[in-house]
């Protein structure tokens, strides 16, 4: 049988239990989100249009990258 919680006890217990949910929850919606889209799902640029030396470049699919792709030598693997 489980010990009788004094009313202090079972409220610390409760406010820790709600603190730890709350911040799960914040957890798993910025996880979710992802670092590069919009809630509505459209990308947005993270290197202010600069797609040289960008981390993103490779799987950037916004039309100044994907035209870069194209046109310059080092987008190909090319020095």
């Amino acid at each position: 049988m489980a010990e009788d919680l004094s009313r202090r006890e079972f409220l610390r217990a409760a406010g820790r239990a709600i603190a730890l949910g709350g911040l799960g929850v914040l957890a798993f919606r910025l996880l979710r989100r992802g670092g590069r889209s919009r809630p509505g799902g459209a990308e947005t640029c993270v290197n202010d249009g600069l797609c040289r030396g960008c981390g993103a470049f490779a799987g950037c699919g916004l039309p100044s990258a994907l035209s870069a792709k194209q046109r310059a030598p080092w987008a190909r693997g090319r020095p």
